[in-house]
């Protein structure tokens, strides 16, 4: 018996042991590595492989230009640097980075891979990359990205009717952290939509948008806000994994041809929001924005109804003056909104769509706010515009 004890505990033990190795870094390599002067170390273990490469949006980035639907379009696309190697282990350090949330891969023997001792990852439509945060300082970009020990809100992905498409959809909520303490509060709402080949995850993902709402509410630099980040393409139910049908996302699948139907469906999200949660109603405490084709909804959500939101944001994604457009813009500056935004890439390819509506506005003496940053069309830029947009509402 004293045997049969001792051999048992032996076991425990043993076993104890390995679900405690479990638990250790998977491969045993730290990376990324932030370093105290701000670059940044990768290192990858493969001793079969011939060349490996690390790309990512911290490199110098390329600009592939091509025409669709006869207009340009810009893509920056992340550069790409060799990796050393010394006893089996690729390595490479970045130049000092400023703070930012970062995306990379390697490519080992022309084939893109993940980074297996970096358990981050972020989906962007249909591809898996490495993520990391770096923050040079309190209060740059990176910093806004990171979750901090502020009060912190709920994100809650809820299902809803929506009659006029015949579907049940799901999105995307986030309340502030005052929310559930302040059972009698009502607060504003901006409903945040995402672009080309996105869905309801997109903001809250890749966007960073809990952690940039937690943040500049904490500071006291934005109000306590509802954010509502709907599905934009309106013959999806939901993100791919939620929906009833298994499906590969594309660019494809969600051209603008979703706008009309999202303008007709969209009071199916309000009354939804308004029946379910604690809001403010009427249009000084609804928001309105998006990116790429979520700011072209924007823009036509605003002429289509135009005493229905009080701030309209485009980030990189405008509808230039055409057709009806005098009439409509007309009637969305009589209604006086509180802000009409616009934020763009100088290398976006949306740039000019964006100049032109610009120019309009001005030239019709309707108020407008245009804000121009480095870049093109890409998340770093979105990120920034979501973050100067939100301390701007409902002051």
């Amino acid at each position: 018996m004293k045997n049969f004890i001792a051999v048992t505990l032996m076991l425990l033990a043993g076993a104890s042991a390995f679900a405690q190795q479990a638990l250790g870094p998977g491969t045993g390599i730290v990376s990324p590595q932030i370093n105290p002067d701000h670059t940044v170390t990768f290192r990858y273990e493969n001793r079969k492989a011939v060349t490996v490469q690390i790309t990512g949006d911290f490199l110098p980035a390329k600009t592939l230009e091509f025409q669709n639907e006869g207009r340009t379009v810009r893509l920056d696309v992340p550069g790409t640097v060799d990796m050393t190697e010394q006893n089996g282990v690729w390595s490479y350090t970045s130049a000092p980075l400023e703070g930012e949330l970062y995306s990379y891969s390697f490519i080992v023997d022309g084939k893109k891979v993940t980074d297996p001792s970096n358990i981050y990852m972020n989906r962007d439509i249909a591809t898996w990359t490495n993520i990391f945060t770096l923050s040079a300082e309190q209060g740059d970009k990176g910093w806004y990205y990171e979750v901090h020990d502020v009060p912190h809100g709920n994100v809650s992905k809820v299902w809803y009717d929506s009659p006029t498409l015949g579907l049940k959809r799901r999105m995307t909520v986030y309340t502030p952290a005052e929310y559930e303490s302040n059972p009698k509060a009502k607060y504003p709402v901006l409903y945040l939509l995402h672009g080309s080949g996105g869905d309801e995850d997109a903001w809250s993902d890749l966007g960073r948008t809990i952690q940039i709402m937690d943040n500049l509410i904490a500071e006291g630099k934005a109000e306590p806000m509802i954010v509502v980040m709907p599905n934009g393409v309106y013959f999806n139910q939901a993100a791919p994994g939620a929906a009833v049908n298994m499906f590969q996302p594309t660019m494809a699948n969600s051209r603008s041809q979703s706008t009309v139907e999202i303008e007709q469906s969209f009071p199916d999200i309000i009354k939804y929001i308004e029946s379910h949660y604690r809001v403010r109603k009427g249009m000084a405490d609804r928001a309105v924005a998006g990116l790429s084709m979520g700011g072209r909804q924007s823009s036509a959500l605003s002429r289509a109804y135009p005493k229905m939101f009080g701030y309209v944001g485009m980030f990189s994604g405008v509808v230039p003056p055409q057709g009806e457009f005098d009439q409509q813009l007309a009637d969305v500056f009589a209604a006086k909104p509180k802000l009409y935004w616009i934020g763009c890439g100088k290398t976006d390819g949306v740039m000019q769509n964006s100049l032109l509506l610009k120019d309009y506005c001005q030239q019709k003496g309707y108020p407008v706010t245009f804000y121009e940053s480095e870049g093109g069309h890409i998340w770093r830029n979105w990120r920034v515009y979501m973050t100067i947009f939100a301390q701007q509402l409902f002051k």
